[in-house]
């Protein structure tokens, strides 16, 4: 498997998914009636659970990507490779408007995902307009604990979303999405994962 990632702290992971499943997951989620605004941090209107034959579905065609998210995170904090087992929280999707955002915030589980459905040419020149210091419109970020000298460490890391573009993070990682003015839709599928033996691994092994 081909990934890239940060050089910071935390293991974050990026990889490439392919067409079929993104095409797949948005078809899907325009079908989906299941709201779960209520549940979620983000200030967006349409934040949809998709339906379990559809989670069972991706993360069945996306297991390899997490098995290989485990043990390259296992390789980068130097852990011994245990028998890992992982199981799925949940997976939803969110159609973002101008306007839309979401606030600094973690996740439930142990590993969790944004997946970028899509892309805009209109937002990247809306990025490049942008003329102030924070983060640009649209761009994801995430966030870990300042040192005392912040210019000792890297403490951030600011995402240009991508089509096809697959982050995988520590679900305890905090983490935001600048709201944007361009008149697109941006579609990302976020989702959450579990190691579910955690009672036959060491205390601090994750």
């Amino acid at each position: 498997m081909n990934y890239e990632y940060l050089n910071w702290g935390p293991f974050v992971m990026r990889v490439k998914v392919e067409d079929y499943i993104i095409d797949k997951l948005i078809e899907e989620g325009r079908k989906s009636v299941l709201d779960l605004s209520s549940g979620l941090a983000g200030h967006v209107d349409k934040q949809l659970r998709f339906p379990t034959d559809t989670k069972n579905w991706f993360y069945n065609e996306t297991k390899n990507i997490f098995t290989g998210y485990r043990e390259a995170h296992c390789q980068y904090h130097s852990l011994e490779m245990y028998p890992t087992k992982l199981g799925a929280i949940d997976l939803w999707i969110n159609f973002m408007k101008p306007g839309d955002f979401n606030p600094p915030h973690i996740h439930d589980g142990d590993y969790s995902f944004v997946l970028f459905c899509n892309s805009s040419n209109e937002l990247l020149e809306e990025m490049k307009l942008y003329k102030g210091t924070a983060m640009k419109p649209g761009q994801l970020q995430f966030i870990f604990d300042k040192a005392q000298r912040p210019q000792w460490m890297t403490f951030s890391h600011t995402i240009t979303p991508e089509k096809g573009d697959m982050w995988i993070f520590p679900a305890m990682l905090q983490h935001w999405v600048a709201p944007y003015k361009s008149n697109i839709e941006r579609i990302t599928v976020s989702g959450n994962v579990s190691i579910t033996n955690k009672d036959q691994l060491p205390y601090d092994y994750f």
